[in-house]
């Protein structure tokens, strides 16, 4: 009885030993100490079962936290490079969508524009001729309008070239919009009789007896230094008898001539028709960065009208698309064919229309400037340099049949107080005499534009026609054109809901993306706090009270090796037991005497009092249980113990 009870002893404090430093051994199911309310007593019970995410293989928690870290990964470097991935992908979608190619999106619209154009005219209406002719006073006007012209435009004859060109001519339909109108377009006004000064200018400089007979002409034709004419005459043409008399007498001599149709007006005979053969860069190799923009005009790769090339060179478009992806450090040029130039376009600001962002550009001031203000507008300088004007006005008579015809900004705005000392009853007003363009910025389209010019008259005295020689000189508006053209509501919405509004959503998409990353990326970390916890707290023995006891292993196995061995004499045969050590502590707790008592000892050997003293046996075991509980609470606290044989952090589990 005592040796088989003293071999369960032994038997059980090795095995305790043993399981104590088997912290190599994996997926050992811990047990934890609890209190109970038995006698005071302590007692061993399993622990909790496991979670799953704890259950878990460390293989199937590293690809989570791979997966969870990539992701978040990509989602933060896309964020980052997002305005990048739309650049490109916008690029990709202008280069299939905008080009000039029969059955491209972009080619319905421009071939006929759902840009209704209001073609706008006002007459300046002289209040004063008589005192002009008796020389008393200067030029008093009334600005009479609008009269408003719709003007409808259809490109025809489209043939596409080799070199990445489109040939076209745009015919410009007008019809007269009376409910726009402030009257009707037959309505009177007094303006400058153009023909007859006209001719005075061409022959100033001839012999005077021709300059007298021709006069006499005039005058016997009822001509006079004003006439009376209606909107529709001016802008349309009206029949003149001189100029009936001179188409006569040409068609004699077989002269054909606009000069001699016998009709005047600044659009005679041009309603149904086009303003030149226009040969453009259609982008269909891909290229945008020239979409749009003129190549030739009327098969010329400049105009032969001015004094330098650059004057006579032909940039920009015609004004209804631009490039695409605008530049808003850069300028953009415009031509207009019935100007005889090119125009400039500065960037001025954003605006809107229908809800649609654009950025507007203004044709500047200098574009009308001296030389001395603007040296590239010295070819504008006719018939040579010698001859520049006053900043606001160009000489257009070259390009008109040498009628002294001069072209500026309505009201003369933001030219030369020169010019309004002339004349009274000028307004100028930026927002209202200002040409500009509102234009999309991504497409190059423009949404709304106005195009505006206001044609002048030059006066002056002539000694050989009589009805001149008082007249002052000075610079007569005749009327000026608010070309007015914005996109139908239809084609804005569609371009709002096809380009902006995704637009608008991009800033959202990416702040999502940063939040999302974020969002991952405080997932892994939470997981890998939560693991961590979750296995410091499966894995460890909780203490169950703060009763001050000594942490040394040593000192308690050697106790329980000398219980173990007592003998009936009251020997310790394990008092002289060599130190533990890591390699050595299991084989070394015991001494060899108590491992030899363990394997078979005499039955001399056994206590004298062990069988007439149960009470002792018991007291025995309780303090070998004592000692038992003990060493696993040891097992847990005895943290530098466990740093002595390197395995910092890791604790076993007692079955």
């Amino acid at each position: 009885m005592w040796e088989k009870w003293r071999e369960q002893t032994f038997y059980q404090a090795e095995r305790q030993s043993e399981l104590i430093f088997q912290s190599s051994v994996p997926f050992i199911r811990p047990k934890r100490i609890d209190k109970t309310t038995k006698n005071g007593r302590y007692a061993i019970r399993p622990a909790k079962k496991m979670s799953p995410c704890v259950k878990g293989s460390r293989k199937k928690r590293l690809v989570s936290l791979v997966v969870l870290c990539l992701s978040s990964l990509m989602l933060l470097v896309t964020a980052i490079v997002f305005d990048d991935i739309v650049d490109a992908i916008t690029h990709q979608e202008m280069s299939e969508k905008l080009p000039i190619r029969n059955g491209s999106f972009a080619f319905k619209f421009w071939q006929k524009p759902p840009v209704p154009v209001s073609f706008n005219i006002y007459v300046f209406h002289i209040t004063n001729p008589d005192e002009i002719l008796a020389g008393t006073a200067p030029p008093s006007v009334i600005e009479k309008g609008p009269y408003v012209y719709m003007m409808h435009i259809e490109k025809t004859s489209i043939k596409w070239h080799d070199n990445d060109t489109v040939e076209y001519v745009q015919p410009q339909t007008f019809v007269f919009n009376r409910d726009a109108s402030v009257g009707p377009d037959d309505e009177n006004f007094t303006t400058i009789n153009i023909p007859y000064i006209t001719t005075a200018t061409i022959l100033q400089y001839e012999y005077p007896a021709l300059q007298t007979v021709i006069d006499a002409f005039f005058i016997s034709k009822g001509e006079d230094v004003f006439r009376t004419l209606s909107v529709r005459d001016i802008w349309w043409g009206y029949e003149d008898p001189v100029l009936e008399e001179a188409a006569k007498t040409a068609k004699k001599f077989n002269i054909s001539s606009p000069l001699f149709s016998g009709r005047f007006g600044f659009y005679t005979d041009k309603n149904n028709t086009g303003d030149g053969l226009y040969n453009v860069y259609s982008g269909t190799n891909g290229d945008l960065d020239n979409f749009a923009i003129i190549d030739r005009w009327n098969g010329l790769k400049k105009l032969s009208v001015w004094k330098s090339d650059y004057a006579n060179g032909i940039r920009g478009t015609d004004g209804s698309m631009h490039p695409p992806f605008l530049d808003t450090s850069k300028n953009l040029s415009i031509f207009d064919a019935y100007l005889h130039r090119s125009l400039k376009l500065v960037y001025n600001g954003t605006s809107s229309y229908r809800g649609i962002r654009t950025l507007r550009y203004y044709v500047p001031y200098s574009e009308f400037a001296a030389n001395a203000q603007n040296p590239e507008n010295i070819g504008y300088c006719t018939p040579d340099p010698s001859h520049c004007l006053p900043s606001g006005v160009y000489n257009l008579s070259e390009a008109s049949f040498f009628a002294p015809m001069y072209v500026s900004l309505p009201h003369f705005v933001g030219g030369d107080p020169y010019y309004q000392k002339q004349v009274t009853g000028l307004r100028p007003s930026q927002s209202d005499h200002q040409p500009f363009y509102d234009i999309h910025e991504l497409t190059g389209i423009s949404m709304r534009a106005a195009r505006r010019y206001q044609i002048v008259v030059r006066t002056q005295s002539f000694k050989y026609f009589t009805k001149f020689k008082n007249f002052p000189i000075s610079y007569i508006p005749v009327l000026w054109i608010d070309g007015v053209a914005n996109i139908d509501p239809d084609t804005a919405n569609l371009l709002k809901s096809l380009m902006q509004d995704p637009m608008d959503a991009l800033p959202f998409i990416r702040i999502g993306l940063f939040c999302l990353g974020g969002v991952l990326l405080l997932v892994a970390a939470s997981l890998v706090t939560y693991w961590k916890y979750k296995s410091r707290q499966q894995n460890l023995y909780t203490r169950i009270e703060d009763s001050e006891y000594e942490p040394v292993i040593r000192n308690r196995s050697k106790r329980l090796a000398q219980k173990a061995t007592v003998d009936i004499n009251g020997t310790s045969d394990s008092a002289q037991a060599s130190p533990v050590t890591p390699n050595s502590f299991t084989s070394n707790r015991l001494n060899s005497t108590s491992i030899q008592s363990r394997e078979g000892r005499d039955e001399n050997t056994k206590p004298q009092n062990r069988p007439n003293n149960p009470t002792g046996a018991r007291q025995m075991e309780d303090s070998l249980e004592d000692d038992q509980l003990s060493i696993e609470k040891t097992s847990y606290y005895d943290s530098a113990y466990y740093d002595s044989f390197g395995n910092s952090g890791k604790t076993t589990s007692l079955t």
